[in-house]
């Protein structure tokens, strides 16, 4: 049986139902598989700190353009890492020219306390079919 997605409206709401479901049993799986290992947490809080590592692992420093690059790799839209620049401890700063983002003293230790709970490896570590999955937000993940 051949199935066109392209006119179908109701195909295509099956089948993001379906990739929301297969996001989630890949979670599940992950933290069944690793039951056994010593770091257990959000998807959530993994993408939080995520983009900042990947800062970090820059140079602290990087264009308007990554920071969107990054958020879209861990799942999440670019508008919402505004939430970095504002508050009593900002993670990230804009340079005094505008063209780059800079990791602030509060960005800079947030990475650093979660190296040393989770080891400086850890974003190579994580499942990035279900952290850049837009669908798992809450899933619990185990690395």
């Amino acid at each position: 049986m051949d199935f066109d997605l392209k006119g179908d409206k109701n195909m295509k709401t099956i089948l993001s139902e379906l990739k929301e479901i297969e996001a989630k049993v890949s979670a599940l799986i992950n933290r069944l598989e690793s039951e056994n290992t010593s770091i257990t947490t959000t998807v959530g809080e993994v993408r939080k700190i995520a983009i900042l590592e990947e800062i970090y692992r820059k140079g602290g420093t990087v264009t308007p353009k990554e920071i969107s690059n990054f958020a879209r790799k861990y799942g999440k839209s670019p508008s919402s890492t505004a939430g970095y620049y504002s508050g009593n401890k900002p993670s990230l700063a804009v340079s005094s020219e505008r063209q780059a983002r800079v990791l602030t003293e509060s960005g800079k230790l947030a990475v650093e306390e979660t190296r040393d709970k989770w080891g400086a490896d850890w974003l190579d570590r994580i499942p990035l079919d279900i952290v850049g999955n837009e669908y798992t937000p809450e899933a619990k993940l185990s690395f």
